[in-house]
């Protein structure tokens, strides 16, 4: 499903609200959109933007509904069961050479004149000036596009990565990289570097929504992103060949960057606003040298707004979860339900209820530490453990039980391991983590419910007639 009819699934379902009253790239946009996912609103399309061609959406994937009907499911349970089970045969998704990564028909189409090619410039026409000017928080450095699904290519196996990297706006022709060490597009690059030539690379905006929460997961390196999209949505996905580098983007992108990076060439990214609530540390990062921009008839910029929760940034976070979620409670019997509070973002907290009736099952704090070296969890910091009476879902419950159930002194162990660039740490990369056992232990005692449902039936008859009173 392209981002146009996604735009009009949602409509359909009362879930776009499209603003035509005028408003400014510069904050404005950011915080409308921030007041709205606090309050469970609608995607918003601002149609009329000052200095801007082109309308911005926000919002679009800011909750778990959308985030299904994006990935072609009823539920995000069903997406994550589905994941789980592609990715047991990964070895079907991965590309290992060039020409694997042009020619998997089974999933792909390429197209010759595709929809984002409808309008083009190159050379000195392509710059950021065609393009809004967005600013989201007060402390930016300055502009952003934060919903670009970065293309590029390993330049000696051909594999490709797909990955969302923020792109600060430097000038007209150039912006900054924004991939972290150890992603797979930093790992491109400096196999690039190592061979002393730039690396192409791809931005697309506005890609099917499916490409771009694939973009987002943290799937196995040899996955390919968009074949993945491909297939957990069971349809096939139409690309296009860019104009100027050899690389391949969906067909119905909104717009295409293309250019390149220069294998020496850095600049200082940030200071930006983003999840945490803190402004980034300024770093340097490669930057991207545009060549040419392509754009469908009538294009539509997608904005993601990274900032505290709730965000869409964090509701995104949802997919992850799911997929998670259906790994985890197959690998280990123990584990009922899993949880990534948004408050946790990405790679903070981990909740997991444990089935208390799994006597042979190694202690809690054992299986935390297990989960500490799976693979999407290694930069999490704080792994809880509760009982299977407390909804994992629910973070007022997990905090009730961290309080009431946790004795520092048995129930908490301190380890090291990796930690995401941004977490604070005296050693960045690495430091300390906590892991939780919350649970009720012998010899507390659960409070019993109210057994009889003819009186839970009399209790609830009576408070409605207190309440029409």
């Amino acid at each position: 499903m392209d981002l146009p009819r996604f735009l009009e699934e949602l409509a359909r379902r009362d879930a776009l609200m499209v603003v035509d009253a005028p408003v400014v790239p510069h904050l404005e946009i950011a915080a409308l959109s921030a007041m709205a996912v606090r309050e469970q609103g609608p995607a918003l399309l601002f149609r009329n933007v000052r200095d801007s061609k082109h309308p911005i959406l926000t919002n679009a994937l800011a909750s778990e509904e959308r985030i299904a009907l994006a990935l072609n499911h009823a539920s995000l349970r069903d997406f994550g069961n589905e994941a789980d089970r592609l990715l047991l045969g990964k070895s079907s998704l991965a590309l290992e050479t060039p020409g694997d990564a042009d020619h998997h028909d089974d999933f792909f189409d390429i197209v010759d004149e595709p929809p984002c090619q409808e309008h083009s410039l190159t050379g000195p026409e392509a710059t950021f000036q065609h393009l809004p000017r967005m600013t989201l928080w007060p402390g930016d450095v300055g502009p952003c596009l934060t919903a670009g699904v970065v293309v590029t290519r390993h330049p000696r196996t051909g594999r490709r990565n797909a990955g969302i990297y923020r792109i600060q706006i430097l000038d007209n022709t150039r912006a900054t990289l924004g991939w972290h060490p150890g992603s797979d597009a930093a790992e491109h690059f400096q196999a690039a570097k190592a061979m002393k030539r730039p690396l192409e690379v791809a931005v697309a905006l506005g890609v099917p929504p499916s490409v771009l929460l694939a973009s987002g997961l943290s799937l196995p390196r040899e996955v390919d992103e968009l074949e993945f999209a491909a297939r957990v949505t069971n349809t096939r996905l139409s690309l296009a060949r860019c104009r100027t580098v050899d690389l391949l983007v969906p067909a119905t992108s909104q717009f295409v960057l293309e250019g390149y990076a220069l294998p020496e060439e850095r600049a200082l990214e940030g200071p930006f606003g983003n999840h945490t609530g803190l402004l980034s540390t300024p770093r340097p990062c490669p930057v991207l040298r545009l060549r040419a921009i392509s754009q469908a008839a009538a294009p539509i910029l997608p904005c993601i707004v990274a900032g505290p929760p709730p965000s869409e940034s964090t509701w995104m976070a949802k997919a992850q979860e799911a997929m998670l979620r259906a790994r985890l409670c197959s690998a280990y019997l123990e584990i009922r339900d899993i949880a990534l509070p948004m408050e946790g973002i990405y790679q903070n907290f981990l909740f997991v209820v444990l089935d208390s009736d799994q006597h042979d099952a190694p202690n809690a704090l054992e299986l935390l530490r297990c989960l500490s070296e799976e693979r999407e969890l290694r930069r999490f910091r704080f792994l809880v453990a509760v009982d299977e009476f407390v909804d994992c879902a629910d973070v007022s419950q997990v905090l009730w039980r961290l309080g009431n159930c946790l004795d520092p002194d048995r129930d908490m162990v301190r380890i090291q391991g990796p930690l995401a660039p941004w977490h604070p740490s005296t050693t960045p990369g690495q430091g300390g983590k906590l892991l939780l056992d919350a649970r009720a232990k012998p010899p507390a005692r659960r409070m019993p419910t109210h057994s009889d449902p003819r009186f839970s039936e009399t209790i609830q008859r009576l408070w409605q007639t207190l309440q029409q009173r």
